[in-house]
């Protein structure tokens, strides 16, 4: 028996992250992975070896964490000091050069690992709760923590009756002559659908992908990465520019296959639009199909049945706490299932997850070993403190990745202390994390988060918002922008927010790019927020939106008789002197537990 105070399952970027801060902190700990490297994963997928994360090198500004904005690959290290830009040049990398970076981390790094050990089976001992490892080879690890970064585990497989005809995305063909002249089917209308789509489209005769009774959705409109991304789609434009694919919203229900090796894929289509409402029901003839319906994040079998984390979405996720901890005490979920906790959210990708692994790694430090969450103490009496605090918090947010990659969910946390004279800033943790805890939840405290804004304009496609947002309706921004809120006792207050921007910065370095704006309005909108709960002084600062100088350019009212020539630019719902910011979405769109707890929610971007 082999024992450490935390195990690591996993050595995908999940577990990598963790085990790094792990290994900073100098924690007992092993990770534990069933292959014979690290970043396996990336050596097989995706299948067609083209990453759809982005490798923006060049950013204008210096700083590194502003700059791991547009990183999508990098892990996180305490001086941004191991990264993956000298391995490609491409804003869209091969995935080989990721599992070469994953492999080359574990080992700068010296991180704790043993390959080629696979854990077939967890239990716990009911007497000192240690979790019980058993590998394949029938080795026993304990630990007291338990850290699952699997990823993946098994595919999702539609459950109709021939489904044995169909091949998976995980190990489907990928060479094309097989394909040359064929008919093939895609089950599936995600990025796994569209990426084996695009690339069977180089031969074969007619590609048809089965959406299901769903639409497509895009990345660009949702702002969700799980959603199907438009780079190198070409799918998309040849189905519209009548080149024999097509998509279709029709339900695979059965599959068999005839004697000379065709497959009848038989469905269902169902018209609720029609005058005569309906269904359709029938058969194609096709030479392939290829399921490319998702993955599970857990497997139930791996577990005994008295700690086998709950699950959500059909068995898909683990259900989790906003700190991401199962169901079943000190087991924690890191890396790409962690999205179940906050669906359709920033974390189902490496760029959004690692921040949530520090996340975790910083609540078990509270939790199990005292050290405090990270933060910093500011003096709060005067107006000099509190344009200094104000600043502070304008330049987290111009160059924090953490809270710019976590939007709507990653938060920084104003405590103020009037008593003191101090207010004590907690860095980058879960927004449900701030509203649960009890030390948050009997003070004053001030939520700082970055947030999209598009459903103040219902129906409104995203790529006509070309123009800014109206200042006598702060609460009209659809694009990224800084949100702040005030709650007392647990309780919302009220809110305010800064207006979108280029570069979503607010310090004085933004102003370079939007030279009709005043630079200091954001800056003054914050310090008079601030200033409204900590009444430090009788000052208001000016928050004039433009310059409105000879130099500097700026805003001024229609002439008389002057027309100007409305391309159909969104309308927002919110009204003039009406509520410009609310409590976040997903507290409306579920109920708290009986505990205080808030459960699973639909991310509201």
């Amino acid at each position: 028996m082999i024992f450490h105070d935390y195990i690591v399952v996993g050595a995908g970027p999940a577990g990598l992250q963790m085990s790094y801060l792990l290994e900073s902190a100098g924690r007992d700990y092993l990770m534990l992975e069933g292959s014979e490297r690290a970043g396996k994963f990336f050596t097989k997928f995706p299948r067609h070896r083209r990453l759809n994360s982005f490798n923006k090198r060049f950013n204008w500004f210096d700083e590194a964490d502003f700059n791991m904005r547009f990183d999508w690959h990098s892990l996180l290290t305490h001086d941004f000091s191991f990264q993956f830009r000298p391995y490609s040049k491409d804003l869209f990398p091969l995935a080989d050069k990721l599992a070469e970076y994953f492999a080359d981390f574990s080992e700068h790094f010296a991180l704790k690992v043993q390959y080629n050990t696979r854990v077939t089976y967890i239990d716990r001992d009911a007497e000192t709760g240690n979790f019980i490892l058993t590998t394949g080879d029938g080795t026993e690890y304990r630990c007291r923590k338990l850290m699952m970064a699997t990823g993946p585990v098994k595919p999702n497989i539609p459950d109709i009756p021939g489904i044995e005809f169909a091949t998976g995305y995980e190990d489907h063909e990928t060479d094309l002559e097989l394909y040359e002249n064929k008919r093939v089917l895609i089950m599936g209308a995600g990025n796994s659908a569209f990426e084996t789509a695009n690339h069977l489209a180089n031969a074969a005769a007619v590609v048809t992908i089965a959406l299901g009774n769903s639409f497509m959705k895009h990345a660009w409109q949702t702002h969700y990465v799980g959603d199907v991304r438009s780079s190198g789609n070409a799918l998309l434009d040849m189905t519209q520019l009548k080149m024999m694919h097509s998509m279709f919203g029709i339900i695979p229900t059965r599959i068999t296959k005839q004697d000379d090796g065709v497959l009848r894929v038989y469905y269902r289509e169902e018209f609720p639009h029609w005058t005569s409402p309906g269904v359709a029901e029938g058969w194609m003839p096709v030479d392939h199909v290829i399921r490319c319906t998702g993955w599970k994040y857990i497997d139930e079998a791996m577990y005994a049945p008295a700690i086998c984390p709950q699950t959500v979405q059909h068995g898909k996720y683990p259900l989790m706490s906003s700190a991401w901890e199962s169901t079943t005490p000190d087991l924690f979920i890191l890396g790409a299932a962690m999205d179940g906790r906050n669906k359709r959210g920033p974390n189902t990708s490496i760029h959004g997850f690692r921040y949530a692994v520090r996340a975790v790694f910083n609540f078990t430090e509270q939790r199990y070993h005292s050290v405090p969450t990270p933060n910093q103490v500011f003096p709060l009496k005067t107006t000099e403190d509190l344009r200094t605090l104000g600043l502070s918090m304008i330049k987290r947010i111009s160059i924090s990745s953490g809270l710019y990659e976590g939007h709507s969910l990653m938060s920084d946390a104003l405590v103020f202390d009037p008593e003191a004279g101090v207010a004590r800033v907690f860095y980058e943790m879960p927004i449900d994390y701030f509203l649960e805890n009890p030390y948050f939840t009997g003070k004053t405290v001030m939520l700082f988060t970055l947030e999209f804004g598009h459903h103040q304009f219902p129906g409104a496609n995203p790529n006509v918002f070309v123009r800014r947002n109206d200042p006598e309706r702060p609460g009209c921004v659809a694009h990224l922008h800084p949100v702040f809120r005030v709650y007392e006792n647990g309780k919302f207050v009220k809110g305010r927010n800064i207006r979108s921007a280029t570069t979503i910065r607010y310090d004085a370095d933004s102003s370079s790019f939007e030279g009709d704006l005043s630079d200091e309005a954001p800056r003054n909108i914050l310090l008079n927020f601030i200033n409204e709960v900590a009444n430090v002084t009788d000052e208001v600062f000016t928050q004039e939106h433009f310059h409105n100088t000879e130099d500097r350019g700026g805003f001024r009212e229609l002439d008389p008789g002057e027309m100007l020539r409305n391309p159909g630019l969104p309308e927002c719902g919110l009204v003039v002197g009406g509520p410009q910011v609310m409590d976040f979405d997903h507290l409306s769109q579920v109920s708290r537990r009986e505990d205080g707890t808030i459960p699973p929610w639909q991310h509201c971007s």
